[in-house]
């Protein structure tokens, strides 16, 4: 698509910039919720950005409003409670703390952590960070400082490991394997171990936008105009689900969640298997994060708004 183009590190910077206004020189923009206890978001919201959060009872995210600071609010309440004052993407909630890419100037993409209450921030590592994956005591990251290799550290920020040598985007961690998009071997999808042995070449295709469901991997295709496509795990039985281009995907139950310029780039919800779409929210529409059973998407206001995963009414998030 036009608004791709080959470095992913400029399409971020210039995407953030453009929706939410940055009149300084824009920052590094790193880019690629399970309700489980070992992980801190959900894949699809990783590869989204990370900009919304669920854990027990509270929506975590990033508010427009306010320089991207992270916010939150408890399910069914419209006050909303300042965490952090630092520019967040990537955010992940685990126990009693929210791990996140810092954007700010000065953060430059390092990962910090703060309580879910505000308290005790702390810088955990030095690397511009991206597609920031929270499991168990691990974190799993986008080395932007190294080339964009898959690096993984402890949750306290200690025992760093470089897992692979490729210039690495929309990280999945999934049970004990890592998926990715190979940017050194034009974004073809890779998978590996979390202790980084076993690098497997999957497809052929340039993919963007991964989202893992059950024993498939979901992708916008690039080698074939953006066309949605899945392939098992294993990289078997690749499969085209529609003849259209795609973008924002997010795998939630059964559903996929899209949008696609043959619609004006409003959110679309289609099964698993394909078939026909039912259109969610009648405006432009990116970074679909999904949480408690909503979807949360940047307009073209650069509002960050809320609807029901069949749609209705729309809510922004700050009133």
């Amino acid at each position: 698509m036009k608004r791709k183009v080959l470095v992913l590190l400029v399409v971020l910077a210039l995407l953030l910039a453009w929706f939410f206004g940055c009149k300084r020189q824009a920052p590094y923009i790193p880019i690629g919720t399970d309700d489980g206890n070992s992980l801190g978001n959900s894949i699809g919201n990783i590869t989204n950005g990370g900009i919304v959060a669920y854990r027990d009872g509270w929506i975590y995210f990033i508010n427009e409003l306010d320089d991207l600071n992270i916010y939150k609010q408890k399910s069914g309440s419209d006050e909303a409670f300042k965490v952090n004052s630092d520019r967040s993407m990537f955010i992940n909630v685990q126990g009693d703390w929210l791990y996140y890419s810092n954007i700010s100037n000065e953060g430059s993409g390092k990962i910090y952590k703060v309580k879910t209450d505000g308290t005790d921030k702390a810088k955990l590592n030095n690397d511009k960070s991206s597609y920031i994956n929270v499991v168990g005591e691990w974190i799993y990251y986008s080395n932007g400082s190294e080339n964009r290799k898959i690096y993984k550290m402890k949750t306290d920020g200690s025992k760093k490991i470089e897992l692979n040598k490729d210039f690495s985007s929309y990280v999945c961690v999934v049970d004990e394997w890592i998926y990715y998009a190979n940017g050194t071997d034009k974004k073809r999808i890779y998978k590996m171990k979390t202790d980084g042995s076993e690098r497997t070449k999957l497809s052929e295709d340039s993919a963007a936008y991964l989202n893992i469901k059950d024993d498939w991997i979901y992708y916008s295709n690039e080698s074939d105009n953006d066309r949605l496509y899945k392939i098992k795990r294993s990289g078997l039985d690749k499969t085209i689900i529609l003849d259209q281009p795609v973008e924002n995907i997010n795998v939630y139950d059964d559903w996929i969640f899209y949008t696609s310029s043959f619609a004006s780039d409003k959110i679309i919800r289609v099964n698993l298997e394909g078939g026909e779409g039912t259109i969610i929210n009648y405006e432009f529409s990116s970074f679909i994060n999904i949480a408690y059973d909503n979807i949360y998407y940047i307009n073209s206001y650069k509002k960050l708004f809320k609807t029901k995963l069949d749609g209705g009414k729309i809510f922004p998030m700050i009133k």
